[in-house]
């Protein structure tokens, strides 16, 4: 598995604000599919944020991580986010979500952040697992979501 910066393959973009879209869609009613892939293409950076990794197998693309200043629209005290991890469903379970994690913290590190938040709306178990930390649970849009913290520069 290769981990590259989404600025070297725009190209896919398209394909991610498909995923997201219908992952996630539900929590911005009143985006539209352009709308998600205008705001991904925010994310073409290498050297700040908002910076996005995505995840190839063989040129397949597999999934996506990325760095925002926000995420949450109720929670603009709180910055910077891990934000917008999809890994395609064919994909998922084998660890390619852990090592997007992982690459995306690292950096977050030479970023010189102090500290991530992130938010979830069901997969708290999997983030807990890679040292992240409840730090609210809340309702987002309408919907349950856990905030969760882990600081990256110790």
């Amino acid at each position: 598995m290769d981990i590259a910066y989404l600025a070297d393959h725009k190209e896919v973009i398209p394909t991610l604000a498909r995923w997201f879209y219908q992952e996630w869609a539900y929590l911005h009613p009143d985006r539209t599919p352009e709308d998600v892939a205008r705001l991904i293409g925010e994310r073409t950076n290498t050297t700040k944020i908002p910076v996005a990794l995505v995840a190839f197998e063989g040129g397949e693309l597999l999934g996506t991580v990325c760095l925002k200043v926000h995420d949450m629209d109720t929670r603009l005290d709180l910055t910077p986010w891990l934000a917008g991890l999809y890994v395609a469903a064919p994909w998922r379970r084998k660890g390619i979500g852990t090592a997007l994690v992982s690459a995306i913290e690292k950096k977050a590190r030479e970023l010189q952040v102090e500290k991530l938040y992130l938010f979830t709306p069901e997969s708290e178990g999997f983030y807990s697992r890679l040292g992240w930390h409840v730090y609210e649970r809340t309702e987002y849009h309408g919907y349950p979501a856990t905030i969760m913290e882990k600081k990256i520069i110790l």
